[in-house]
């Protein structure tokens, strides 16, 4: 029997109706457990398979939730969705992962599509470019969870998980200054200077220089590509520095 087996040829495998199979692969409480196994040991014979998202349209529950980062192929935002799915799985929901690349279109593209799929909730880091809040209110309007990871907008109804990025960057400056650095780059990735998190850390700092009387020195802010000759060409631009500096603050 093919997998496109339905509850009607389980009803005339079993001689029953169609709304007693139904009845028993939803657990229906007044549908009796010898039934119930009966049916569901038929429906593994057959290769019958339900339609998950007409169940989750019925029910208003699809027990998966969307999740959505620029990259999976970055290690942080790599053990970001193994631990969503650790702490999912064994509560009994998967995961639907999409990336943006850092392009706004399809960062648009994907929440439709998961709002499409009935998802109980998105959990996203936006891109670099985001601007347009609009896809994120429709999201909440559908009364679907949102939460933001690592990069967020301020949404009423929207909750956030995300690190302090202005104390840690003032503690690593800090930490360089307390041994004896006073010429310290800051390397940051070209063209994400306006995500939130790029620029607490680049006030985090700022802030520490200032709290210990160390001049602001835009030279020393290096703009890089995020790739191996990006940090290549970052390192010959500190050696070929006439005053060359003695630390350096850098994140990915």
């Amino acid at each position: 029997m093919s997998d496109k087996a339905t509850i009607y040829d389980i009803a005339k495998k079993l001689n029953i109706s169609a709304a007693t199979v139904s009845r028993a692969l939803n657990d229906h409480p007044k549908t009796s457990n010898k039934t119930k196994i009966l049916v569901q040991e038929t429906a593994l014979e057959l290769g019958y398979e339900q339609n998950k998202l007409a169940l989750a349209l019925k029910s208003g529950r699809s027990n998966t939730i969307g999740v959505i980062v620029p990259r999976i192929d970055i290690n942080f935002f790599g053990s970001i969705i193994r631990g969503i799915e650790d702490e999912l799985y064994p509560k009994g929901y998967h995961i639907i992962i999409c990336q943006t690349h850092d392009n706004e279109q399809k960062e648009i593209q994907n929440i439709n599509a998961l709002l499409n799929a009935q998802v109980d909730g998105i959990i996203t880091s936006i891109t670099k470019n985001t601007k347009d809040v609009s896809i994120f209110e429709r999201i909440l309007d559908k009364n679907t969870p949102l939460i933001f990871v690592d990069r967020k907008l301020n949404l009423k109804g929207a909750s956030s998980v995300t690190l302090d990025d202005f104390k840690g960057a003032y503690q690593a400056t800090q930490h360089l200054i307390d041994q004896g650095c006073k010429r310290i780059t800051h390397l940051t990735v070209i063209g994400y200077q306006s995500v939130g998190i790029y620029k607490d850390r680049l006030e985090g700092y700022t802030q520490a220089l200032k709290d210990n009387d160390i001049p602001f020195d835009a030279d020393l802010i290096l703009d890089i590509e995020n790739d191996i000759n990006g940090g290549k060409k970052a390192g010959q631009k500190i050696l070929n520095f006439k005053d060359r500096p003695d630390g350096n603050f850098f994140f990915e």
